[in-house]
């Protein structure tokens, strides 16, 4: 039997903290944490989601996107807007402000990512790639 150290959900969480402490590190620069750049990344990509359809896109839950939107907000990165199409529902969009801080840390995200994918060869990477998908559709 292995020790619990070696068992995945263990080394997934110690890759994942890393993960966290880097960005956390890198975008305090900017008054983020690394929660709050995924929602600037995310309505980048997406601007206009609602509550509930950013929660589904970063695969968080609704309570947990609506205290961000809530910090955000007040920060001016964003906004939220009546749902033209659904009076009781918000959509979320990114102010000025919130547009250019998210050009500013994209390149931060990026650089990692090239820098994994350059430490790691074509079939490492995509089994990396593979690995976690495959734990995101098992652990459902």
């Amino acid at each position: 039997m292995p020790a619990f150290h070696e068992y995945i959900c263990f080394q997934v969480g110690i890759a994942a903290r890393v993960l966290q402490k880097y960005y956390n590190a890198k975008y305090s620069d900017y008054g983020l944490t690394l929660a709050q750049s995924f929602i600037l990344l995310a309505l980048y990509e997406k601007d206009g989601l609602g509550v509930k359809g950013l929660a589904e896109y970063l695969f968080l839950d609704s309570s947990a996107v609506t205290g961000l939107i809530d910090r955000m907000e007040k920060e001016d990165l964003l906004k939220r807007r009546v749902d033209p199409e659904d009076r009781r529902a918000f959509q979320i969009s990114l102010t000025q402000k919130g547009r250019n801080l998210a050009e500013q840390i994209l390149p931060i995200s990026k650089d990692l990512n090239e820098s994994m994918k350059l430490a790691l060869n074509k079939e490492e990477w995509n089994g990396l790639m593979s690995f976690v998908k495959k734990i995101q559709e098992y652990c459902k």
